[in-house]
């Protein structure tokens, strides 16, 4: 009865510390769709003030404010940056609780889904103040606003 009684604890143990990943992976995959939202959210509010102040000095002055549009281009980034946060947690997670299920869990290196989101968001920002510089040195030196 001894091995028998040890053989129930040992895979008890094993059955909880696979539940407890699969929590933990759900906790992730969470903060991806915390994350993905509050880009998603951040990309609407841009492009809704733009469009607001894009009709604002059209109805006053009959013009765009900008031609190439490009805080539109900005918001539209973030929302796709967004749903690119949201697609890669949830493939991370699926191949993850797969493999805990498996019963042949090895640890690997997961992707870097948030090194890849952090340049994306990096060269995003980069675009911003390129544009936004553009914007305050071209009417200095005489260049169109």
């Amino acid at each position: 009865m001894l091995a028998n009684e040890n053989e129930v604890k040992v895979n008890l143990t094993n059955e909880l510390a696979k539940e407890r990943n699969r929590a933990a992976y759900d906790r992730t995959l969470m903060a991806w769709i915390r994350t993905a939202i509050s880009l998603i959210a951040f990309g609407f509010a841009i492009a809704k003030s733009y469009e607001y102040v894009q009709m604002e000095e059209m109805e006053t002055t009959g013009r765009f404010i900008d031609q190439i549009h490009a805080p539109l281009w900005f918001g539209m980034s973030f929302i796709v940056l967004g749903m690119v946060c949201i697609l890669g947690g949830v493939i991370q997670h699926v191949k993850l609780v797969k493999q805990i299920q498996s019963g042949q869990f090895t640890y690997g290196e997961p992707r870097p889904l948030a090194k890849i989101i952090s340049l994306i968001l990096l060269i995003i920002g980069i675009f911003a103040l390129i544009t936004i510089f553009q914007r305050w040195i071209m009417p200095i030196y005489g260049g169109a606003a």
